[in-house]
């Protein structure tokens, strides 16, 4: 006599161990590859943000040292060591053709008392750097608009005379400590932290800087 037709079915509706482990394990699997294309992801839109903001603050210092150009005049004295050029006053003492500045820090005050020369995308500290009264680094109606912004940029440039005492070339660079990076390392924007792939992502910018020759001369 056989068995009866309940028990059949149910025997039959049922799922064995392996079939349970079976199911778990892709699902386990296909869970793991959601969530790691989720990071990955997550990480690419950071460093898309990040790569935004470098490009822009390494457009922000090419446009001032263009701004100083203007006051650089056929009258004005020799830019090295001149204060009234934050980044042209760098500028090597001798002008022959093709000599170089070392690479330099930017956005240091004179008085040499910053402990962090990272910048936020508009190239400001924080805290704000006040010299002379005037916060350094950045133009307050910028500010204004954008609102609050991270401090995580170091900007290096370098300036190489093309023609004597006329045109420069500057090589502005802007890096930044990835998110699995010691930040505490790169506070002071070590020259070299570009040199660290592992750690630190960066952009370069070469800019032409002329002499303001078109000055009408009284």
């Amino acid at each position: 006599m056989g068995r009866p037709v309940c028990e059949r079915r149910s025997r039959v509706a049922g799922f064995t161990l392996v079939e349970l482990l079976v199911v778990v394990s892709l699902t386990t699997i296909g869970f793991v590859a959601i969530l790691n294309l989720q990071l990955g992801t997550i990480r690419g839109v950071g460093s898309a943000r990040g790569m935004q903001g470098a490009l822009g603050l390494a457009e922000h210092v090419a446009q001032t040292m263009r701004h100083e150009a203007l006051l650089w005049t056929p009258s004005s004295p020799a830019l090295a060591g001149n204060t009234a050029f934050t980044f042209l006053g760098k500028a090597p003492e001798t002008t022959e053709a093709g000599t170089a500045s070392e690479w330099l820090v930017g956005y240091l005050p004179a008085n040499g008392t910053l402990t962090d020369a990272r910048v936020t995308s508009i190239g400001s500290h924080n805290p704000e750097v006040v010299l002379d009264g005037t916060i350094h680094g950045y133009d307050a109606g910028i500010r204004t608009e954008l609102g609050s912004l991270d401090t995580n940029y170091c900007v290096h440039y370098r300036l190489t005379w093309l023609v004597p005492n006329m045109l420069l070339r500057a090589d502005i660079r802007v890096s930044w400590a990835r998110a699995n990076a010691n930040f505490d390392t790169y506070q002071l924007c070590p020259v070299n932290m570009a040199d660290r792939l592992d750690e630190v992502q960066s952009v370069s910018m070469p800019v032409t800087v002329l002499r303001n020759v078109f000055l009408r001369q009284v």
